[in-house]
């Protein structure tokens, strides 16, 4: 997650503090609407949705790159920051797949795998925290021993909150049995809010929204297959 942490170590010094996501999902599929053996909607066999609840594990991050380097007062303040950051995301996607649905469900199909784009909106409920381990360590009483950026009022907001989010992605699914499917999904996902970390100074360093990369693998179990609508009549 990108976050006003570690602004200046880059993207893949950042993996180094990724944490882990756990996601469950529920598909709803549109190409059985026409039970006709023949039928030509294609936007149905190429169109599903998903709903999605993800939990983000806590995760602490602290700050890092050159600000952080050296002796001084402001370095060393800086330094004695950490955070810690959960979120729980409630959301529905689009899923956009450019192989034929219907085909692929198909109990005796030859098609092993389908790739996808996927598109659609969330809303994260989110706790942080902030504590430094400067001086007497309770900046609450003693907001000097934080960065001179996280002095001044409006620049923390630290406790629990929600934003809206937008996602982008892609992936895969691949047909591993007539229940089963394995799925890989890369998602980036864009949040409306500057504090989901607790930080939202005016510096211009940190004026950006949070957002994240989620990779995911999983398996898909079909719940309501029904091999009747494949049947020519």
């Amino acid at each position: 997650m990108e976050t006003d942490y570690g602004k200046d170590e880059g993207f893949f010094n950042r993996l180094a503090i990724s944490t882990l996501s756990i996601s469950v999902v529920h598909y709803l599929q549109f190409f059985n609407i026409d039970t006709r053996w023949n039928s030509t909607n294609d936007l149905a066999n190429h169109v599903m949705l998903k709903s999605e609840f993800n939990f983000l594990t806590k995760k602490t991050y602290k700050h890092l790159g050159k600000f952080t380097i050296g002796n001084g007062l402001e370095a060393q303040k800086l330094r004695a920051m950490t955070g810690t950051v959960t979120v729980s995301s409630f959301g529905v996607q689009g899923e956009y797949y450019f192989k034929d649905l219907r085909e692929f469900m198909f109990p005796y199909s030859e098609m092993k795998w389908n790739p996808y784009l996927n598109i659609g909106l969330a809303y994260s409920f989110y706790t942080n925290t902030l504590e430094s381990s400067f001086g007497s360590g309770d900046w609450r009483q003693d907001i000097t021993i934080l960065h001179e950026k996280y002095r001044d009022p409006g620049e923390l907001d630290v406790g629990s909150s929600g934003s809206f989010s937008f996602i982008l992605g892609a992936g895969t699914r691949y047909k591993l049995t007539e229940k089963f499917d394995l799925a890989a999904n890369l998602n980036w996902q864009y949040f409306f809010s500057d504090t989901l970390e607790g930080l939202k100074s005016h510096h211009i360093s940190n004026k950006h929204n949070e957002w994240l990369l989620n990779f995911q693998v999983g398996i898909i179990y079909h719940l309501n297959f029904a091999g009747g609508i494949f049947c020519k009549k």
